[in-house]
């Protein structure tokens, strides 16, 4: 006899990932054990955490963001590749998780990327465990691609934005998939602005410096929907298209045990700092499915094959 395996796989969202924090969380509170994760973009930056038992540094750090934290972490970067550098945030994020290399975390863990260069899906099951982050969270035209072995790599969710099959080829015999990217339909704004919480932070937004920089980057919040929508907003949302068709195309031929969506469409890509709103949106999502999770987790053990 064997003990059966439970793998979570994170999927892509930009800031809905945040929602990846509160599911670990219900699922934790809820007794299931997780032995595998595999993440996509920032499912693989949550996954990374969550592997190496740093998910509280994690959760208290993005729970402190401000609109304004945001905005500061944002280095633009004027070089070809990518909007912005990603070094202020991928610094802290080394930080805070520490291991070099995958081998290292307590969990079997693994990241997916797209080689550009190729056109074809990478898993990154071992070495650097901050290169495989940073590689899989590489969304084309925000974030530089990443140089790996003489080929470039960029999101992984152009190729496979909820890694199932990762999850299952890294052992999982149960999986467990949190698609964020369902609701992306349901945006009737600018889905890629940092978006202000409170009436200040908007008059703030717009007087500042910060606010005009803000405004070349998308539109502010309160912008007409018959408005020709920016260059950035219409990449964003046709990238969200297009990973919506290719993820309902996989999972259908491979679907996961439990599917988990978080309902967080006041999101936006770039609003970091709603880390709560998204954080209680996963853990909403798990108590929806707890009636299919108990049964899974209760199979204590599989016959050896």
């Amino acid at each position: 006899m064997r003990q059966v395996k439970i793998g979570l796989a994170l999927g892509s969202g930009a800031a809905k990932g945040w929602a990846h924090i509160g599911v670990i969380n219900a699922l934790e509170r809820a007794g299931i054990k997780v032995d595998v994760v595999a993440g996509c973009s920032v499912g693989a930056l949550v996954g990374a955490a969550y592997a190496s038992h740093r998910m509280p540094l994690l959760e208290t750090w993005v729970c402190s963001f401000s609109y304004w934290d945001v905005i500061r972490l944002m280095d633009f970067s004027w070089r070809r590749g990518g909007l912005l550098r990603g070094e202020r945030v991928f610094n802290h994020v080394r930080r805070l998780v520490p291991h070099d290399n995958i081998e290292e975390c307590a969990l079997r863990f693994g990241a997916v990327a797209t080689n550009l260069s190729t056109g074809r899906e990478l898993w990154l099951t071992e070495g650097d465990l901050h290169m495989a982050v940073r590689a899989s969270c590489s969304m084309p035209g925000l974030l530089a691609p990443v140089a790996y072995n003489g080929y470039w790599l960029v999101d992984g969710a152009v190729v496979n934005p909820v890694p199932v099959s990762l999850t299952r080829a890294l052992g999982a015999d149960i999986v467990i998939a949190v698609d964020l990217q369902h609701d992306a339909h349901l945006m009737q704004q600018d889905l890629l602005s940092v978006t202000p919480q409170s009436e200040d932070e908007v008059k703030a937004s717009v007087t500042s410096w910060g606010g005009r920089l803000r405004q070349g980057l998308s539109r502010v919040a309160q912008r007409k929907i018959n408005q020709t929508p920016g260059a950035m907003e219409i990449m964003s949302t046709s990238i969200q298209v297009l990973e919506n068709r290719l993820k309902r195309n996989r999972m259908a031929g491979d679907p996961p045990d439990v599917l988990i969506q978080p309902f967080c469409p006041q999101i936006s890509t770039l609003d970091f700092h709603r880390a709560e709103e998204a954080i209680e949106a996963g853990k909403l999502a798990v108590e929806k499915k707890m009636d299919e999770l108990l049964p899974l987790v209760r199979q204590k053990a599989l016959p050896d094959e």
